[in-house]
């Protein structure tokens, strides 16, 4: 390394950090010089002399760099962190500022496993907070100068409100959007930044407003939006906490006393966020979960582990916070189904899901009828394996894919792709005209098809998509399904007339062997198993998968199913069947384990995802008593 270039001096306390004293300048251009200090989060909570400021933005492209001058040494910094601390450069006196790409030595692992578990520390000891969202769209310095002179007007004692701007509507809608559409609003660590700071402002150039001046313009339902937030109360709400144990009805606020988000519901609604790391999806938010101390059974903060063994212990902290349902939804992820080292059970936080709530609520509620419907579960039915990292949990096969058809375009493919889907699909709405009321609306639909697309593959689908057509004329059977999305016929109108809001979009339809409809994942082949598995109420698509050394892994995996259920049976192998709950009601169902002569059944399989069988709803009373095995996913 040369000699003029920067290097770090080792942390020594364990609330150590470092602070970058940037050095005044009359001109913006003018090289950036400072020096960086060592301090603690103790000595900074009580001082009152000398305040630092936490610097929060996007370090951008990685191949446009900067400099900064640090004591005699060059130092390369990002461009987004050079523009910022330009912006914030004051003219006279000296600037404390804490920024992470420079705070932190990043060649140092250790140290910043160390330094991210402080982050939410020294967010909320720093007195101020800058957002800097970099350029100033247009328009914003005029609306800057309006809400500054509202804020001094609002100081004297008169209210304001946007009516008093002079922008119009329609140019004050123009700078939301374009403030809305920077980048920062999609980093991981923003939500962390934002709510442990005590005094947070918006800087754009060298323009700097307070950020309930700037929520004024940008309201607080589109920030909550442009976050990935919005969803958070209803994921809060599904794991039985209250709906207002959550920050965000109030952004502007820093009192985030009520927050009670776990790490399981911020992860949910905010997969696909922006990181440079992909481990800073999990990383960048336990700082403000609620349960940390359950993440800290599961979860190291350590930038030796690799990708694999962070999604790894972040899926058995899913596990053990949510349950195998919530955990294998959640692990639909897009193809490929599997990454170097990830298991397909695990999922893949850096990438967007694609959802199945408008098609796919199978359940109790679902279904019909009280518990007594169906099958309820004793003992423990799922365990798993470290080395290699095995999930295996009990089940049922159902059927198996027998055809599918072509996968059902998103409404942000290429228009040709859009067209042919539609093709498609308006054919298969033809196919099945008989099975809606409505039969007058599919005609008009079909005669607005587009270019057929003719596909040689599509011909065994066909076929049996006929057979149960025909099957389903004639038994008349109902189909069912939830909200507005009640069969699969009203899945493919909607993907006709709605596709920027499909259910279809990135799934297929399928046969199975059984001659049952289904919709399954976009990456499902010709035999994969479709399987109910134990404590989940939809069911499952898997690949069968050779194993090597599958006899060592099935020792392995029955002799954990015999330890977790020792009390039940406490010798000899074990296997799982139904009994009564009560034998003067054998309409009443149990799976529990029981002492056997031979041992269970071993499937090993790919999770691929989740999937819609039209008429079949798991676990409900009356299922064949044979069937039972252990899946072993990989």
């Amino acid at each position: 390394m040369p000699s003029n270039m920067f290097q770090y001096r080792p942390l020594e306390h364990l609330d150590s950090f470092r602070l970058l004293h940037l050095e005044p300048s009359l001109n913006h251009s003018a090289d950036l010089k400072g020096s960086l200090h060592h301090a603690t989060l103790s000595d900074c909570d009580y001082d009152l002399i000398e305040p630092y400021t936490a610097l929060s933005y996007v370090w951008g492209d990685a191949s446009q760099r900067g400099v900064i001058h640090l004591g005699g040494s060059a130092k390369e910094i990002t461009a987004s962190l050079d523009a910022a601390l330009r912006d914030m450069r004051d003219k006279s006196r000296v600037c404390r500022i804490w920024a992470d790409a420079l705070c932190i030595d990043q060649s140092n692992n250790a140290e910043k496993g160390v330094q991210v578990t402080l982050m939410g520390r020294i967010y909320s000891t720093a007195h101020h907070t800058v957002i800097h969202l970099g350029k100033s769209p247009p328009g914003f310095e005029k609306l800057f100068i309006d809400l500054k002179v509202q804020s001094q007007t609002t100081m004297h004692g008169n209210t304001s409100d946007l009516g008093q701007l002079s922008l119009a509507a329609d140019e004050i809608d123009g700078v939301r959007r374009d403030l809305l559409s920077k980048p920062w609003f999609r980093r991981v660590w923003v939500f962390q930044e934002l709510v442990l700071s005590t005094d947070v402002w918006v800087q754009c150039d060298n323009l700097r407003i307070r950020w309930h001046h700037f929520c004024k313009v940008v309201d607080t339902k589109t920030v909550v939006a442009a976050m990935l937030l919005d969803t958070l109360s209803d994921s809060i709400a599904q794991q039985g906490q209250p709906r207002n144990a959550t920050p965000l009805e109030d952004m502007n606020s820093r009192r985030y006393g009520a927050f009670e988000a776990p790490l399981s519901s911020l992860l949910s609604c905010r997969r696909g966020i922006g990181a440079t790391d992909p481990r800073d999806i999990v990383f960048g938010h336990l700082g403000v979960v609620s349960d940390r101390d359950r993440c800290d059974r599961f979860i190291k903060v350590d930038y030796d582990r690799d990708l694999a063994r962070v999604s790894v212990d972040t899926a058995r902290y899913f596990l053990d916070a949510t349950g195998i349902e919530s955990l294998l939804s959640h692990a639909m992820n897009p193809s490929p189904i599997t990454a170097p080292g990830i298991p397909s059970w695990c999922p893949r936080w850096s990438r967007s899901q694609l959802s199945w709530d408008t098609i796919h609520k199978v359940g109790r509620k679902f279904g019909g009828g009280d518990d007594s419907s169906y099958v309820s579960f004793g003992g423990t039915h799922h365990i798993l394996l470290s080395a290699p990292p095995v999930l295996a949990t009990s089940g049922f096969e159902v059927t198996r894919v027998k055809a599918s058809s072509h996968a059902f375009s998103s409404c942000d493919v290429e228009a040709r792709a859009q067209e042919e889907s539609k093709a498609v699909t308006l054919e298969l709405l033809q196919d099945i005209r008989s099975l809606t009321k409505d039969e007058a609306a599919i005609l008009d639909l079909c005669k607005r098809a587009g270019t057929k697309y003719d596909e040689q593959g599509q011909k065994l689908f066909r076929k049996s998509f006929k057979t149960w057509v025909d099957a389903a004329n004639a038994q008349e059977y109902p189909t069912a399904g939830p909200r507005d999305v009640q069969r699969i016929t009203d899945a493919l109108i909607h993907h006709v007339k709605k596709p920027e809001t499909s259910p279809l979009s990135g799934k297929r339809l399928a046969i199975t062997s059984s001659h049952h409809c289904a919709l399954v994942p976009e990456e499902s082949q010709e035999g994969d198993i479709v399987a109910m598995l134990v404590d989940c109420y939809k069911h499952a698509v898997l690949r069968p998968k050779e194993v090597n050394n599958f006899d060592h892994l099935d020792d392995l995996i029955t002799s954990a199913f015999e330890q977790a259920n020792i009390s039940d049976c406490p010798q000899g192998p074990m296997r799982a069947r139904f009994r009564a709950v009560d034998d003067d009601d054998y309409d009443e169902w149990m799976l529990v384990w029981e002492k056997a002569a031979q041992s269970f059944p071993i499937q090993h399989c790919l999770l691929v995802g989740q999937c819609y069988i039209d008429e079949y709803v798991p676990w409900k009373r009356g299922l064949p008593r044979s069937g039972f095995r252990v899946f072993a996913l990989h």
